[in-house]
């Protein structure tokens, strides 16, 4: 302000002028608005699946041993992965029904005791009593375990990715 008469006239004060600009400033992106563009991938493909099938294989097995709690470790390794949400989300779904579910489907079909638990806790439950409405009901909890930890991952790391 060089000069003081014109204080509170028009175009005192400049707002918004660029002087030295030669050029119009190129259009500034937010890092969070939508893009209907092309999808820049983060991995490959045969990597995500190959994580997969790791995680779904050492899900089966933890089942067959009684390690209910891998579903959550299989959330929290999948939400430290450097890939999308979406990416960490649908490995581990698709690991936990995988591994999960065969490793609970296998005896059910082959008419081990573990179907008529299965039935009689569906009837219990105040569900049919079938074997797959219990074993669905048990991969459903297995997938909520996945979900929670890569909330509580992604929440938890936000700061450092």
């Amino acid at each position: 302000m060089n000069d003081p008469r014109r204080l509170g006239r028009k175009g005192a004060y400049r707002l918004g002028e660029l002087k030295s600009a030669a050029k119009p400033p190129a259009r500034l992106r937010s890092p969070h608005a939508p893009s209907f563009g092309a999808r820049r991938s983060r991995g490959s493909l045969t990597g995500w699946l190959a994580m997969c099938a790791v995680a779904a294989a050492a899900l089966g097995l933890g089942a067959a041993f009684g390690l209910w709690f891998l579903p959550f470790v299989a959330g929290i390794l999948a939400g430290v992965a450097p890939w999308r949400l979406r990416s960490a989300l649908g490995l581990a779904v698709l690991a936990v029904c995988a591994g999960w579910g065969a490793a609970l489907a296998w005896p059910a079909l082959s008419g081990a005791p573990a179907g008529a638990t299965a039935r009689a806790v569906a009837a219990l439950a105040g569900l049919p009593p079938h074997a797959a409405v219990g074993v669905a009901a048990t991969l459903l909890i297995g997938v909520l375990q996945a979900v929670v930890a890569i909330w509580l991952t992604r929440a938890l790391t936000y700061r450092l990715r």
